[in-house]
């Protein structure tokens, strides 16, 4: 009988000895199963991008449309972020008077603001196009009529002067 005990410690022993093997390499997953509570999470994992990031990103997007802008309309993005800006509106004394001031300076080459305004307004029919790229080019808040309004409005005053 204490040979039979004798062996049973023994093989006690050497699978006890089996399982610190295992546990020292690693581990299979037959050992990690049996002992683990938790639970797989299914999914992806997605890089998230700090909010400083995402700013600069869209900055960088916004300065390369208002560059665009500057090149597609020359006169017009000139002549608004010119006049139009908040020291030029603070000076004037009223966003009106900028604009009007602004009109009178431009007048002498209306030809060319013209045309430009022209080819803005048919390459951007909507009102969201038209406030963004006034929104991009100057300062002026448009409440009155909405923003491409102003524009059909500022294209006819440099036809009539």
């Amino acid at each position: 009988m204490a040979f039979l005990l004798q062996i049973i410690v023994f093989g006690i022993l050497i699978i006890i000895g089996l399982q610190l093997w295992n546990a020292r390499k690693g581990g299979g997953d037959g050992a990690r199963t049996a002992n683990s509570s938790s639970k797989t999470i299914e999914g992806t994992a997605e890089v998230v991008q700090p909010p400083g990031q995402s700013a600069a990103d869209n900055f960088k997007q916004f300065e390369t449309a208002r560059a665009e802008l500057k090149a597609r309309y020359p006169a017009v993005y000139s002549m608004l972020s010119g006049a139009l800006n908040a020291h030029a509106i603070e000076e004037k004394g009223s966003q009106d008077a900028a604009v009007t001031a602004m009109i009178d300076e431009w007048s002498a080459r209306r030809g060319v603001v013209r045309r430009d305004l022209t080819k803005l307004l048919a390459e951007n029919e909507t009102e969201e196009e038209c406030r963004a790229v006034v929104v991009a080019v100057c300062d002026a808040e448009l409440t009155d009529g909405g923003y491409r309004a102003w524009l059909n409005w500022l294209h006819e005053q440099f036809e009539t002067r």
